[in-house]
């Protein structure tokens, strides 16, 4: 595995919003979509020299602020699928996770996609990743949403296939160790206030 710091992973957010986020906002693009961008400096080849830049990695989250104050149900379907899915399962699944967590304010962030590398993988890049999401762009973030489910695609397992609850496990496991607990489904949550 590449010798990989931390401390040396740059991250790139990219955000296009159309106004000023609040409750009387449009509902169709109130969430704020942060696209995050990685790359870090590879010591693997060159420990005595400056390193090489690389990719390693990147996520796409979602930050609704102040979820706590608005109708998430109506505000989210007018949004897509994801959004309106994670809303349903906080207000008729968990209603007092969201009531609790929104209690005081804050913001709700759903990370919908993040990828490592593969050659970075291992040595809990993407828990550094999060935790720099939150500190930064997810300041304000009260409650965390993650659906840990393999992405389905061409080179993914079949769903339902033993290699794709292996994976489903394997991804419950690696958040968990995060802080994240288990919410409905394959959803998991973590409170970060």
């Amino acid at each position: 595995m590449p010798a990989l710091d931390p401390e040396y992973l740059t991250f790139h957010y990219n955000c296009e919003y159309r106004g000023v986020p609040g409750p009387d906002h449009d509902p169709s693009d109130f969430p704020m979509d942060w696209t995050v961008s990685v790359t870090g400096t590879d010591w693997s080849d060159d420990e005595d020299g400056d390193g090489e830049d690389v990719h390693v990695g990147g996520a796409f989250v979602r930050i609704v602020p102040g979820a706590g104050d608005i109708d998430l149900l109506y505000t989210m379907d007018a949004v897509d699928s994801e959004m309106m899915g994670v809303a349903e399962m906080l207000v008729n699944d968990k209603p007092l996770l969201l009531e609790s967590s929104m209690r005081l304010g804050g913001d709700l962030l759903v990370l919908s996609s993040m990828t490592v590398e593969p050659r970075f993988r291992g040595s809990r890049t993407g828990h550094a990743m999060l935790r720099a999401i939150l500190d930064t762009v997810g300041r304000n973030t009260a409650l965390v949403i993650l659906e840990a489910a393999p992405l389905l695609d061409d080179d993914a397992p079949l769903e339902g296939s033993p290699e794709h609850a292996a994976a489903r496990k394997k991804l419950r496991r690696y958040w968990m160790d995060f802080g994240f607990r288990e919410a409905a489904g394959d959803y998991l949550y973590f409170e970060a206030a």
